[in-house]
């Protein structure tokens, strides 16, 4: 009797390490998870001297993803030392270990699929139309609301055949946008820390530097709760039984 009590407190013991251990793993998700919906990821944008560079992040630390043109590739250097020597014959190890693989899975057969009855779909009707703007917008809604555009710097030269030329279209792009930005800050959040154009009258060689930066960030959060939201409504509605 004292055995069988022994091993059944055992038991409960282990049980209840193991739910205390799932707890603190759900707790850690838990946490993990809200930091990725309120924690602000942002991307830095900009295009100087013919280069277009993204960087992106979050709370405010990014990492270059994406350059166009793309540097040219360096010649790779020859391994030194033994530990450079035992990287390349790694690397070469893993190479052909990759080419046997895809050799060995192009041998193999083709293993013939089951047919399957296609499925029915729903019909496409006026309410399920209706649901789909009416989701499309609040998705929008959510997505713009959410985005900030921040450390804007715009430096633009403007230039013509000749002095009259370049007056002009410096007087077009000063009056165009000015009202687009009028109309985008109804809808988006834009703070300048620089806005410039600059004629550039008649110079051989243009005076100007034309660089654009600015640095886009969102929290997921809200954006999160509204496609949930949006999917909801889309399963009660049945607007999902028109595409699966």
């Amino acid at each position: 009797m004292s055995v069988l009590l022994a091993l059944c407190s055992a038991l409960g013991a282990v049980l209840l390490f193991l739910l205390k251990l799932v707890g603190i793993l759900l707790l850690i998700g838990m946490v993990l998870l809200a930091l990725v919906l309120f924690c602000p990821f942002c991307a830095d944008v900009q295009w100087e001297q013919g280069v277009f560079t993204v960087k992106a992040g979050a709370l405010g630390l990014t990492f270059p993803v994406f350059q166009y043109p793309k540097p040219q590739p360096t010649e790779p250097e020859e391994p030194k030392g033994p530990l450079g020597k035992l990287k390349a014959k790694f690397r070469a190890w893993r190479a052909e270990r990759k080419a046997k693989k895809a050799a060995a899975k192009a041998a193999k057969p083709a293993k013939p699929k089951k047919e399957t009855p296609p499925r029915k779909k729903a019909k496409l009707t006026l309410n399920i139309i209706c649901t789909m703007l009416r989701g499309a917008g609040r998705l929008t809604r959510a997505i713009f609301g959410a985005l900030r555009f921040t450390k804007i710097r715009i430096c633009l030269g403007v230039r013509g055949e000749d002095p009259a030329q370049a007056a002009r279209t410096y007087g077009k792009l000063n009056a165009w946008l000015y009202t687009s930005l009028g109309v985008l800050d109804r809808f988006l959040f834009l703070d300048f820390e620089e806005l410039r154009l600059l004629p550039d009258f008649g110079s051989a060689e243009p005076t100007v530097e034309d660089r654009v930066s600015f640095r886009v960030s969102a929290r997921l959060f809200f954006i999160v709760c509204a496609a949930v939201r949006v999917l909801y409504e889309f399963w009660r509605e049945k607007v999902l039984d028109v595409f699966i």
